[in-house]
Formats: structure tokens, C-alpha cells, sequence
């Protein structure tokens, strides 16, 4: 018999075991959740709602380490408007005991950390009740007043085994009539019981069913017109304000970046009257082909590569460097007799023999020889920039801070101030940067378009106009498509960019002597774009002939006008006075594969032409780096709502 009790305790012990490491391992695989969610809605004469949540949560240390966390949102939006709710945090217990927290503003809210960042919690129920007061939730209708609420919030990532609601009329007050919503943001379901308590003074919603991670629970209650006060005038000028702080900052700030970019322009940025531009038919004095193509640029807007083509053409015409185009890329080299003779040179082209001169060797454009291409045109840049920087152009760029410092300062005024919700700001950016790209975009086709002639400029103009217009018609759409309306802050932003980038290319300005060459340079492509026929109709135009075209060819490379120069001497060759020439015209400068005296500006022509686009096609290229009531309401309306979490 002892034997047999010794092995009914064992057995008994065994099996309680087995039921705790049962229990324990159920405990261990339980789910977060909200066993229930509990709000009082109080509401004062003065539209104050006191809103009391009692939370009960099961913790098993996944999202639940240290407490929960609550969203609440306060910007709302109305049929006016939106509007920015006022919110007192009241206290905040875990189990009846004040427990610690933290309150983070932003995004058009607030959320509530409940805990302490030192404590983790041990798996099991806890109860969360937070108290807090808000403001202007009160919707004010014509026969009637009502509250709106949207009690658990549609952003918990919890499901809710169930959830209620007690609203609470201000004394006296009986509800006229009241409706609810269960299910996901924007659903109408109607899982929920609801009655009245206290003579009609309080209603109480109940739901039916558990309600899943992202769904909730919504209450309506209308009351009568007067129960509670309307704001005052002065209140309501007072909340304007609040309201509107978004669009008054933005477009205080839009004004203010444009009146002072206006002032600067005006100050600094406005051209010098232009002067009476006539074909010239020889090139200013002291500018050479770079310098040309720099002053008419205003800079070396595609990285000097184009100045640089016509400063070796410069020098290959006048026999002070060799073109070959006997493979498929273009070779340039200095004669033997050439090298260390730099006198009577320009300085970009001196910097450029100079450079060739050091290494005493050929340069092939191609991507192998792209480190020796970058060296190259880095010594050109520098000798132009160096001698000539200021001096026929200003740029202005210091002009740029101040609007820029006011455009920075605006959008944070915005992001502080302005009341944004969380996908505003998360488009705010984005936004700055379409309008960054595209104002560029629109102001270099403009640019370019500029410097154009005749019916193909216009034709180009107006596609490029169109694509601009399209592309702001699909990033404004997709702004837009945000909540459904404009949102200014977003647009306020881009504005802003766009300001800035437009005044980065207004901001300079030629000075005099940049306007007095950039005439004289006009009148020179005046000449260099015009056809043979017409050129021989000006008056005091000189004979063409093959010294009279080489002279001037690095000239018509720099202001993009080498085809109809080409083609000028080519229709010239075909005359009585040039078909001497053309049997035997040969530019001992230049070797190439299929030259031919007939066809000057496809062979010739093309070769020059394509200078250009060999130097930049041989730079490599740059490392990336890795990396209500009446069908109107729905579950997720009316003022509270939000969600949370664990943390």
C-alpha cells in the first residue's frame, strides 16, 4: 500500500507538471489583443468633451514590452474646412496606479507613450484608463447640434474583443436621436447595440462582435439646437487663425521669397539695354572662338565642352594642332614643329597646347582616355574662368542665400506651425523636389528654345510648353489625389522651389561690356546662320573662300551654327568663282576617312560637329553610391479616432 500511494503522488505530481508547462506554453502563445475597450464621453455646455478610455490589454512582451501607445488625432476635417481640435491630457494609470508617459505633437495629432523606457512588462492583463480633455467637437447644424465620435480609432493593430461607448449630455440635455458604425475606415456596419440611460440624458453603445486589427467603432449623438454654445466672434477669428496657420505662413512666405527675389532681380539681375545688332562678318575684337562661346553661353553651361571643340579647331586651323578621323574616334595631336610655341595664343587655347605639350602625345576621344579628357578640359575651364569670371558676366549666386534661408524657414514654419497631417508631410517633400526638377527642366527648354530660330524654334517651343503643362497636370493630380482636395501646404511648398529655381538663372546678369560683346557675338552668328545667297546680298560682305570659311568655322562651332556655315561654303564651292577651289580644297589641318570637297558640311561639317559630343561622351561617368446622420457617417468619422499600439 505505501508503494502504491508513493506512485499516486508521483503520478499526481507528474500531471500538474504537465498542466503547468500546459498553461504555460497556452500563456506563451496567447495574442496581443484589447480585450476591451471603455469610453465616457462627457460633454460641457461649452463643448467641452472630457473623454475617459479604459483600456484592457493582454501584454506577452511582442509589441506590448514596456505599455501601449495612443493615437489621437486633431485635425479634423469638416465640411468647412479643416480644423484643429484643442487636447488636455488629463492623468494616465496602468491598474488604478499612475504610470509614466509621454506626449509627442505632430502630424496634425498627438500620441501618447504609456510606460517607462527602463520597465518591461511581464506577460498578462493590464488596464490602461487615460483621461483627457478636447475642444471644438461639437458639429453645429441648423436644427440641431451633435457630437461625432469616433471612439476606439481605425489604426489599432490590435483586434478588440469588444468595445463601448457612454455619451453624456450636458444637464438637462436629452438626445434626439443617435446612430453608430462598426467595421474599416469608411464601412457603415451596424455590429453594435445602442440605448438610452439617465432619461435620455446619456446614450450607450455596445458592439456585437469582436472587431478586427484596423476596424471600429463610431457613435453619433444629436441634441438640441442651444444645448451647447456656439463659439463667439471672437473665438471664431481666434480658431480662423489656428485653422488657416498653414495657408498664412505659406503664403506669407511664397510673398515674402518673391518680393525680395523681385527686389534683387530688379537690383542686380536686369540685362543692360540691348544695342543695334548688324551682321558682323569678321569676330570681335580680342575674343577668341572659347571666349565666344563662353561670353554667349554666360558660362560653360555643358561643362565647356563645346568652347573647348572650338578652341582645337581654333588651333588646328591655324596650324598649330592636327585633327585625324581615320578610326572611329577622332584624334588630336600638336605638330612636332608646334610643341613649346605658345606665343600670340589665347589662354584657353595656350592651356590646352600647353597640356598636350606636357605629355607630348596624342589624345584619342574615347571612354579609355576619359581621366586624361577630364584633365584636359579642367586646365581649359580654368584658364577661361580665370582671366574672364565677372568680367562680362555677374552671376549673382550670393543674391540666392537670403531667398533660400526665407524658403527654408517658411517650410519649417510650415512643418512646425502649419498643423499637417502625416501624409502631408510625407508628400511635402517630394513635392519640393517635382517642383525643383521641373522648374529646371521648363527654364533650360526655355533657355535653349531662346537661342533658336525660326519655325522649328516655335514648334519646339511649343512641345516643350505642352510636356511642361502635362507633367504639372500629373504631379498636380497626384497631390491632389492625396485627400481628394488641394492641399496648399503641399502646393505652397513646391511653389516655393520653384521660385528659387527660376531666380537662379534670372538672378545674373551680363554687365556692360558682356552686353556690348554679347551684340558684337550676335551679329557674328547673324552672319555664320544665314545661306550663301542671302549672304552675298549683304552689304560690304566679304568673298568667301577656303581661309575666309576656316577662319570663321571655330566661331560658327561655338554658337552652334557650324552646319549653315558649312553648308554656306559649300554652295559657294559650286558657283563659277569657287569651282577652282573645289577640286583641290583639302584642310591640311585635318585627315579623315571619307573627305570630300562636294559634300564639305556632311564630312567636314559633321566632324566638327561632333567634336563636341566626343569630349563629353569620353567623360566617365559618375560613380552611384549603394545603398453623421443621413448616410453620411461611416465607421472611422467625426472627431477621436486614431489607434495605437505597443512599444
Amino acid at each position: 500500500m505505501p508503494l502504491v500511494m508513493k506512485m499516486r503522488h508521483a503520478m499526481a505530481v507528474i500531471g500538474l507538471a504537465f498542466c503547468l508547462i500546459a498553461v504555460s506554453g497556452g500563456a506563451g502563445n496567447a495574442q496581443e489583443r484589447i480585450h476591451a475597450f471603455n469610453a465616457t464621453i462627457e460633454i460641457a455646455a461649452d463643448g467641452t468633451l472630457t473623454v475617459t478610455e479604459t483600456i484592457r490589454v493582454r501584454a506577452e512582451g511582442d509589441q506590448i514590452r514596456r505599455g501601449i501607445f495612443r493615437d489621437i488625432p486633431l485635425a479634423i476635417d469638416t465640411p468647412n474646412g479643416r480644423i484643429l481640435a484643442g487636447f488636455d491630457l488629463l492623468s494616465v494609470t496602468r491598474d488604478g496606479e499612475p504610470d509614466g508617459y509621454r506626449v509627442n505633437r505632430g502630424g496634425g495629432g498627438v500620441r501618447i507613450y504609456i510606460g517607462r523606457e527602463e520597465v518591461f512588462l511581464t506577460p498578462g492583463d493590464y488596464t490602461y484608463k487615460l483621461v483627457y480633455e478636447t475642444t471644438r467637437q461639437i458639429r453645429f447644424f441648423e436644427g440641431y447640434d451633435e457630437v461625432f465620435w469616433n471612439v476606439t480609432g481605425n489604426e489599432w493593430i490590435f483586434p478588440i474583443d469588444t468595445a463601448s461607448a457612454r455619451v453624456v449630455l450636458p444637464d438637462g440635455a436629452v438626445a434626439q436621436q443617435w446612430t453608430a458604425y462598426t467595421g474599416f475606415f469608411g464601412e457603415q456596419g451596424s455590429d453594435v447595440t445602442a440605448r438610452t440611460e439617465d432619461a435620455g440624458n446619456s446614450v450607450v453603445f455596445s458592439t456585437t462582435r469582436p472587431l478586427a486589427a484596423g476596424e471600429g467603432l463610431s457613435v453619433v449623438v444629436a441634441m438640441e439646437k442651444g444645448v451647447v454654445a456656439p463659439p463667439t466672434e471672437a473665438e471664431q477669428r481666434g480658431y480662423f487663425l489656428q485653422d488657416n496657420m498653414a495657408t498664412i505662413l505659406g503664403g506669407g512666405g511664397v510673398l515674402l521669397v518673391l518680393v525680395y527675389y523681385f527686389g534683387a532681380w530688379w537690383l542686380v539681375g536686369r540685362d543692360p539695354p540691348r544695342g543695334v545688332v548688324f551682321p558682323r562678318f569678321e569676330a570681335p575684337e580680342g575674343v577668341s572662338p572659347a571666349l565666344a562661346a563662353y561670353i554667349h553661353d554666360k558660362g560653360f553651361g555643358d561643362g565647356g565642352w563645346k568652347a573647348l571643340s572650338a578652341a582645337c579647331l581654333n588651333l588646328a586651323v591655324h596650324g598649330r594642332m592636327k585633327m585625324e578621323d581615320f578610326a572611329d574616334d577622332l584624334t588630336l595631336s600638336r605638330p612636332e614643329q608646334e610643341v613649346g610655341k605658345l606665343e600670340g595664343l589665347p589662354k584657353g587655347e595656350a592651356a590646352i597646347a600647353r597640356w598636350f605639350d606636357a605629355r607630348n602625345s596624342s589624345l584619342t576621344l574615347s571612354k579609355a582616355n576619359g581621366t586624361s579628357v577630364v584633365s584636359l578640359g579642367k586646365s581649359f575651364r580654368g584658364a577661361i574662368e580665370g582671366e574672364n569670371r565677372g568680367q562680362f558676366f555677374k552671376e549673382n549666386r550670393l543674391y540666392l542665400i537670403p531667398g533660400i534661408g526665407l524658403s527654408v524657414v517658411t517650410i519649417i514654419a510650415l512643418v512646425v506651425f502649419g498643423n499637417l497631417s502625416q501624409t502631408e508631410i510625407g508628400a511635402l517633400f517630394p513635392s519640393m523636389m517635382a517642383g525643383f526638377v521641373i522648374s529646371i527642366f521648363s527654364v533650360r527648354i526655355a533657355k535653349s528654345m531662346s537661342r533658336a530660330r525660326g519655325i522649328v524654334a516655335r514648334v519646339g517651343l511649343a512641345i516643350a510648353i505642352f510636356t511642361l503643362v502635362m507633367a504639372l497636370g500629373i504631379a498636380g493630380f497626384a497631390v491632389i489625389s492625396i485627400n481628394g482636395e488641394i492641399p496648399y501646404p503641399v502646393m505652397i511648398a513646391a511653389g516655393l522651389f520653384s521660385i528659387n529655381a527660376l531666380f537662379f538663372f534670372l538672378i545674373g546678369a551680363p554687365t556692360a561690356v558682356g552686353r556690348t560683346r554679347l551684340d558684337e557675338i550676335e551679329g557674328l552668328n547673324m552672319y555664320l546662320s544665314v545661306a550663301e545667297k542671302d549672304r552675298m546680298n549683304m552689304a560690304g560682305a566679304p568673298e568667301m573662300s577656303p581661309r575666309h570659311f576656316e577662319t570663321l568655322l571655330p566661331y560658327a562651332v561655338a554658337l552652334n551654327v557650324e552646319k549653315p556655315w558649312s553648308k554656306a561654303f559649300e554652295a559657294w564651292l559650286t558657283t563659277a568663282a569657287g569651282a577652282a577651289v573645289a577640286a583641290s580644297y583639302s584642310p591640311t589641318w585635318y585627315s579623315g576617312r571619307h573627305f570630300d570637297s562636294r559634300h564639305v558640311s556632311s564630312t567636314l561639317g559633321k566632324t566638327v560637329s561632333a567634336m563636341s559630343g566626343g569630349f563629353s561622351s569620353s567623360v566617365p561617368a559618375p560613380k552611384s553610391s549603394s545603398s453623421g446622420f443621413s448616410g453620411g457617417g461611416s465607421s472611422g468619422g467625426g472627431g477621436g479616432g486614431g489607434g495605437g499600439g505597443g512599444w
